[in-house]
């Protein structure tokens, strides 16, 4: 009995050891367990947009007087007089007298002149009255009569010296008044090369004088800028040009119209030169930059549509970017590079509205990777202030 007992205790201790046991695996916490995540690149991302854009094409030029001449005397004489401010940098109004050379000669030439052409035209006068008096003859003998006795010969040659009188009195006027040398516009002398007392001939250069209104400058530009340029119905580029100059800290600004390009490419730069009017009111003084000043220029360009704006940052090399795709993984793109101002790069192709370029610069970037993209706004890429030409680009 006490054997059968003991029995039943120690499969009823075994029963219950193994239930407890059992109730223990089945009551016990279970772990948790995660999967190794891998950890993905954080990059910057910007969203593409197409838009219409207007490019601001920077360049620099000297500037130059429209007119400029070496003026030089056509007659020989002594120099008498000059203008009382005959000297370099000095204003005059167009038609005031420079130099002045003695004008005796000349005048004695005229009075001379006019003599010979009195006594033809008295010449003259005889020979048409012996003519109609030849005629009447002929007519009262009844006969045609030649032409010798009709005194035609003589009338033809009294009448050409006639004309040949008035020919010298007309030459000898115009020496008279090329004793006066003249501002031929309104000018400023930029140096002069007589003086009273000296003796000239003709061909004996006087002074160099340029004109107030306009000036002009020449702005070299790439062939890769020209087709950004606005361009008249014949083809022509035209537009306004914003013209400044810095000295002492102080800029000065000024307004230039294109009026003509130089048809000739530089081989050695690539470069054609437009050339733009600087506006300024006409008259003897100047108004507005000098000759020989260097001045910075801004030309506004055409509208070109669908360019994307995107930072310099996210190219590759020169010619490809970043994007990431929707499936967030990195793809490389092939873009066409149009334009760059600053910072930014300015894309004709390749991207469209709406693509996430990456911005960030990675290590060793592999098409296809799995990335966690951050958007930035576009504040975050305000574009640099500072133009750089087309041609410097990335």
């Amino acid at each position: 009995m006490k054997r059968s007992l003991k029995i039943i205790l120690g499969v009823a201790i075994f029963l219950a050891a193994i239930g407890i046991s059992a109730l223990l695996w089945i009551t016990k916490p279970q772990a948790e367990t995660s999967e190794d995540e891998k950890s993905l690149p954080s990059v910057e991302t910007m969203t593409v947009r197409l838009e219409p854009v207007t490019f601001d094409i920077p360049s620099q030029g000297v500037v130059e007087a429209d007119r400029r001449v070496r003026l030089a005397s056509e007659v020989s004489g002594k120099v008498v007089e000059t203008a009382k401010q005959f000297e370099a940098g000095n204003a005059f109004e167009k038609d005031s007298v420079l130099v002045r050379i003695d004008p005796a000669d000349y005048e004695a030439a005229v009075a001379q002149a006019r003599s010979n052409l009195a006594d033809a035209e008295s010449a003259l006068a005889s020979e048409e009255a012996r003519a109609e008096q030849a005629e009447r003859d002929v007519r009262r003998l009844g006969g045609e009569g030649s032409d010798l006795a009709l005194r035609k010969p003589q009338l033809e040659s009294a009448r050409a010296r006639v004309e040949s009188a008035r020919a010298s009195l007309a030459k000898a006027g115009k020496d008279l008044s090329r004793t006066a040398i003249r501002a031929p516009f309104d000018s400023i002398v930029a140096s002069t090369a007589t003086e009273v007392g000296s003796y000239v001939t003709p061909g004996t250069e006087v002074a160099e004088v340029f004109g107030t209104s306009p000036f002009e400058v020449r702005l070299p530009l790439s062939v890769d800028e020209m087709p950004f340029l606005k361009t008249s119905p014949a083809g022509e580029p035209t537009g306004r040009v914003r013209i400044s100059a810095t000295a002492a800290g102080t800029t000065e600004t000024w307004t230039g119209t294109i009026v003509r390009t130089e048809g000739e490419i530089d081989r050695s730069t690539r470069s054609i030169h437009v050339v733009a009017e600087i506006e300024s009111p006409s008259g003897p003084r100047v108004v507005g930059p000098r000759p020989g000043l260097f001045v910075q220029a801004s030309i506004p360009g055409r509208e070109i549509p669908g360019i994307a704006r995107i930072p310099f940052s996210a190219f590759l090399d020169l010619e490809r970017v970043m994007v990431v795709d929707p499936d967030d993984r990195l793809r490389f793109r092939e873009v066409g590079v149009v334009f760059r101002e600053g910072r930014n790069v300015y894309v004709s192709s390749g991207l469209e509205d709406g693509d996430r370029v990456c911005l960030t610069e990675l290590s060793d970037p592999v098409e296809g990777i799995l990335v966690s993209p951050r958007p930035v706004g576009e504040s975050d890429d305000a574009p640099d202030s500072d133009p750089v030409p087309p041609s410097s680009r990335p």
